[in-house]
């Protein structure tokens, strides 16, 4: 019995890729992986010792692959227990009954020559996929061996005992495309590599132009998630980063690529977000005395691919009907809003200011008022939102802000609010969902474009 799964072609998609041009886009160099050097250069131990660079270099190689090859180190353990890294995305996909039909619609769109060239017998007259050597590998594959009884005859007997011929497995496989981790790879280098950089370090060559500058994955932080307890993001956070780009910067929209080809670049943004901040813990750790043992490699690794794998156990849901936005919970809102905490208040003036310009007087780095806002995770100067704009990077659904404040912004002076202690009529006590809420519907009325969004609710209660 033959698996009707594209894993079994993976080696061969791998050795089949090969760099891409296209007359509107500039080839890119090719790529190799550095280390941090910034975070090297902060352990004097570290920093003078080429030989332990050299091992370093060498042990995330094993656990991650090269540009060329990325490929995760799988534990034996997780192998028994059904998870593969490697296949980490598209198993995620799969799962999820409405992700894959439409990543299946969406090939079915943008294959459509392919398609019917193939239900036409007319093999020769396929036009080569744009961005997927792989697939184009596996075809050039599968074009060799029709069987001798012509492309409907029986070719294989799939996993759960089906027949199938050679016409409906070609289908199936343009239907059906999931990119390898190395397409990804190469995928990104065209598309994400000048801003983002051959790490994921936020420094490609074009990022010193952009402000605001480039994401920083290495550092295992990402500002836009639908999760709480500072997670790390879902597959689904960074599919919509994708999707929709991040309004007011530099990054744009990724809609115009299939949602395989999208699913993907998850895969390898994650991929390289990993690989960073297991270099992170493995150079803040590392002293002469100890080296860089396999077990101490090995402990760290596991360590942040389990951060990762729990994410979506910090999914953001809200269980009950949205409550609708009275004049009594705004204004309510309002003084949560404008007051202190010993007052009773969220104090989120203190930031955002009296008017929600973002003026507010702990907006400012400590003794430079007025002059220098306080810096983010990465070191960039980073001003409160002006409320007034309507302008929310990740949202601007009831669901999203409540979210926003909810869990705060990672690498952000943004706090979490739910749980917050506030003193109220002499007591004290916490900040709840129906107080953000209230939040949610004042902060909504200082923008002037407020009545442009719909009071949906925004009803993504559950993990998807």
């Amino acid at each position: 019995m033959i698996e009707r799964c594209h894993r079994s072609a993976a080696l061969l998609a791998a050795a089949a890729l090969s760099s891409l041009a296209c007359r509107f886009e500039p080839k890119v160099p090719e790529l190799r992986y550095s280390l941090n050097r910034p975070a090297v250069d902060k352990n004097p131990d570290l920093a003078g010792d080429l030989g332990a660079q050299a091992q370093l270099e060498g042990a995330l190689e094993l656990m991650f692959g090269t540009p060329a090859g990325p490929r995760y180190l799988a534990a034996a353990e997780w192998l028994e227990g059904g998870f593969d890294p490697n296949y980490w995305g598209e198993d995620h996909v799969k799962a999820d009954e409405a992700g894959w039909s439409a990543l299946v619609a969406s090939n079915r769109a943008a294959y459509r020559q392919q398609l019917a060239a193939i239900r036409a017998g007319e093999f020769d007259a396929l036009d080569r996929p744009r961005f997927a050597d792989d697939l184009w590998a596996r075809w050039q594959a599968l074009r060799a061996d029709i069987p001798a009884g012509g492309p409907d005859a029986e070719y294989l007997t799939t996993a759960d005992g089906q027949k199938v011929t050679w016409r409906e497995e070609a289908l199936f496989r343009f239907e059906n495309y999931y990119p390898t981790l190395a397409n990804s790879a190469s995928f990104y280098s065209n598309q994400c590599y000048h801003c983002h950089g051959a790490e994921g370090g936020g420094n490609g060559s074009t990022s010193s132009f952009l402000e605001p500058r480039p994401r920083d994955y290495r550092k295992g932080v990402f500002k836009f998630t639908a999760l709480k307890g500072k997670a790390r993001p879902r597959h689904e956070d960074l599919f919509r980063v994708l999707t929709e780009g991040i309004y007011t910067t530099a990054m744009p929209s990724f809609r115009r690529f299939t949602d395989a080809q999208l699913h993907g670049l998850v895969d390898y943004v994650r991929l390289l977000a990993i690989r960073g901040e297991t270099e992170g813990l493995l150079v803040s750790f590392y002293a002469p005395e100890e080296g860089l043992n396999f077990d101490n490699v090995r402990e760290n690794y596991d360590l942040v691919v389990e951060r990762w794998r729990e994410a979506s156990e910090f999914f953001i849901t809200y269980a009950g009907e949205v409550p609708e936005p009275t004049s009594e919970r705004i204004a309510h809102g309002r003084a949560l809003f404008t007051t202190a905490g010993e007052k009773g208040g969220a104090n989120c003036v203190s930031c955002h200011g009296p008017d929600g310009r973002g003026g507010g007087v702990s907006a400012w780095e400590p003794g430079k008022e007025g002059k220098e806002y306080a810096k983010d995770e990465w070191g960039n100067q980073i001003q409160p939102r002006d409320l007034t704009r309507g302008v929310f990077r990740f949202g601007r659904r009831p669901i999203d802000l409540f979210r926003r404040i909810y869990a705060g912004i990672n690498g952000t002076p943004m706090p979490e609010h739910f749980g917050m202690t506030i003193s109220e009529n002499g007591a004290q006590r916490t900040l709840n969902e129906s107080d953000l809420w209230d939040l949610v519907f004042f902060v909504r009325t200082l923008s002037t474009h407020s009545a442009v969004a719909s009071h949906d609710g925004g009803h993504e209660r559950e993990a998807k």
